[in-house]
């Protein structure tokens, strides 16, 4: 099993490489924020940005294209996939869950989908990915993600973080100190948090992973969690 999680470890930087190529089909909305608190994103393989937008609207954009193997050796299909897919919208209670819905008689397991979505800064976000990468900035109302296999890279102002990956890198960094009870966990790996440049926080070693946690005297709550991976925690504010 460990052996398994450290092989993915070596692969993501080429499945990046992958997910950077161009997309073949762009789908684009524009979603009024009214009546709306949270946006949440659930994507298969691909890669997540989520930026503040400059007006009252959530602002999606959808890259999609074909999987190529690791090796770049064959394509895993999904063309008629692509050219019939649509981004699905649910709104419900407040929360946006945004996704997109293929064909029930096309294979879309082998589709990338490049995410880049614009919200309300103050804005609760929340996202699954099973293979791919987040990136996150700006955003002060809250964050939360899940991704099987990838990396997530936070900047953002403030506002309570929850990131859990099995297999994976967490890098996080929040300009404020309005945080309560920080926990860094990796049960294989590494963990780090640093405040206003200095480290900090109680570290325990466990056999093969770390623990770190902080104390402050804010509110907002701090959960970094990797199965196999490493993360690395900055909190910079007075």
């Amino acid at each position: 099993m460990r052996r398994a999680a450290v092989l993915l470890l070596f692969l993501l930087p080429l499945a990046a490489c992958s997910l950077q190529e161009q997309p073949v089909r762009t789908l684009v909305a524009v979603v009024p924020a009214a009546g709306v608190s949270a946006v949440t994103l659930g994507v298969n393989i691909g890669a997540v940005t989520i930026m503040p937008s400059k007006d009252a609207e959530v602002h999606v954009s959808v890259g999609l294209r074909p999987s190529n193997s690791f090796l770049g050796i064959f394509s895993l299909g999904g063309e008629d996939a692509i050219k019939a897919a649509v981004i699905n919208q649910a709104s419900a209670d407040g929360v946006l869950k945004l996704s997109m819905r293929y064909p029930a008689n096309t294979d879309a397991s082998g589709v990338n989908e490049y995410w880049t979505v614009a919200v309300p800064a103050g804005m609760h976000v929340s996202s699954d990915i099973s293979v791919g990468k987040l990136q996150i900035s700006g955003i002060r109302g809250g964050v939360e993600a899940n991704l099987n296999v990838g990396k997530a890279t936070l900047d953002v102002p403030s506002g309570a973080i929850k990131v859990s990956i099995n297999v994976g890198k967490i890098n996080a960094r929040a300009d404020t100190l309005n945080y309560g009870n920080v926990t860094l966990g990796a049960d294989v790996g590494d963990a780090e948090l640093r405040v206003n440049g200095m480290s900090a926080g109680n570290l325990e070693k466990t056999g093969s992973g770390t623990r770190v946690s902080f104390q402050g005297h804010g509110q907002d709550a701090i959960s970094l969690t990797v199965s196999t991976g490493k993360i690395a925690l900055a909190l910079n504010g007075k």
